[in-house]
């Protein structure tokens, strides 16, 4: 399987690829992208990780699979694609300050929208705490948060798409 990781590598950096352009396109459309890089995320995630199994599988492993392979070969594509998407998220704010600030702003309001939503739910102790720590939100906050998302979905994904394609 080692000779191999040169595809699922090409694989990973396809995926950042789509993930930092969507991201960047998106803030032509809307203030703040992060919420569409991770509905995209959610959307490609299985994809590029199914794909690279199914090649795998199909096409360089003699239709045999196992679920470990399955687990290491979505392991590597979705961790490739979390970690370049993370790094060009957290250039590309370092860079570019008034993204970064659009993208704060716009949670402010949102939590400002959700105020009095926030206080009858989980009292005003929580909102205020939740006030505190948007204000010192950083570019690395946003970059990470990326990151934990494309990691989750791909775990979730790789193991679903594992059992599905080693079952066929």
């Amino acid at each position: 399987m080692k000779q191999h990781f040169n595809y699922f590598n090409k694989i990973g950096l396809l995926a950042a690829g789509f993930s930092i352009l969507t991201f960047y396109v998106s803030t032509l459309f809307t203030p703040d992208p992060t919420l569409s890089s991770k509905v995209f995320s959610f959307a490609i995630t299985p994809f590029f990780v199914g794909g690279g199994i199914y090649f795998y599988r199909f096409k360089l492993n003699k239709n045999m699979l196992s679920f470990a392979e399955g687990m290491t070969i979505g392991f590597f594509i979705y961790f490739i694609n979390a970690l370049l998407t993370f790094l060009g998220i957290y250039l590309g704010l370092l860079l570019s300050k008034s993204l970064f600030e659009n993208i704060k702003s716009n949670m402010m309001n949102v939590l400002f929208e959700k105020k009095e939503e926030i206080i009858n739910t989980l009292g005003q102790a929580s909102y205020d705490k939740t006030y505190q720590e948007m204000l010192g939100l950083s570019i690395f906050d946003v970059a990470i948060t990326d990151f934990i998302f494309k990691i989750a979905f791909g775990l979730f994904f790789t193991i679903i798409i594992s059992i599905i394609l080693r079952k066929i």
